[in-house]
């Protein structure tokens, strides 16, 4: 095994790391948003900022996590992307939770490490469109498991992704 080969256990440990990181924050932005809304105050200042202000970690943590070959700038793209797609995503939805598992999931394509021979872009892509989904939907009919699986699954849906690709690409190889 080359030294600059990762192995699925380091992946998943980045990835697992880089979700406490990111559900923390989500956590955070949820409470700060619940509280605001409920005490119909605009007293939601400082947690709001923590939980934002954690965003870059989340990606940081895992960009070294998965060994990226530049993890600073995996990191400042994944929260570029991760702004574009979760702002249009908070309009759109109306909830914030849906807005951060967009974000969060779409900066993990970024920078989780990606390997063209093991991994498909596409494939990432789609799950982020599918976990931004599945989030949306279970917020409107479960909305305790919405806003428990909300902020564990966006990290974990790109590494299923990879593992999908993996898997498709040993079976097409064999």
């Amino acid at each position: 095994m080359a030294e600059s080969e990762v192995t699925a256990r380091r992946t998943w440990l980045a990835l697992t790391f880089a979700s406490l990181v990111s559900a923390t924050s989500t956590i955070a932005v949820v409470v700060a948003w619940v509280s605001g809304a409920t005490d119909n105050q605009q007293q939601m200042g400082g947690l709001l900022a923590l939980g934002l202000a954690i965003v870059p970690f989340a990606f940081l943590v895992l960009a070294y996590g998965s060994k990226h070959p530049s993890p600073a700038a995996a990191t400042l793209l994944a929260m570029l992307m991760s702004l574009a797609v979760a702002v249009p995503m908070l309009a759109i939805a109306r909830d914030v939770v849906t807005g951060m598992v967009a974000g969060y999931s779409s900066g993990a394509v970024i920078a989780l490490r990606f390997e063209p021979d093991r991994h498909s872009r596409i494939g990432r892509w789609i799950a982020v469109a599918l976990v931004t989904l599945y989030v949306f939907v279970l917020l409107r009919t479960v909305p305790e498991a919405g806003l428990f699986a909300g902020p564990i699954l966006p990290l974990f849906a790109v590494g299923v992704a990879d593992l999908f690709t993996e898997r498709h690409r040993r079976m097409a190889s064999s």
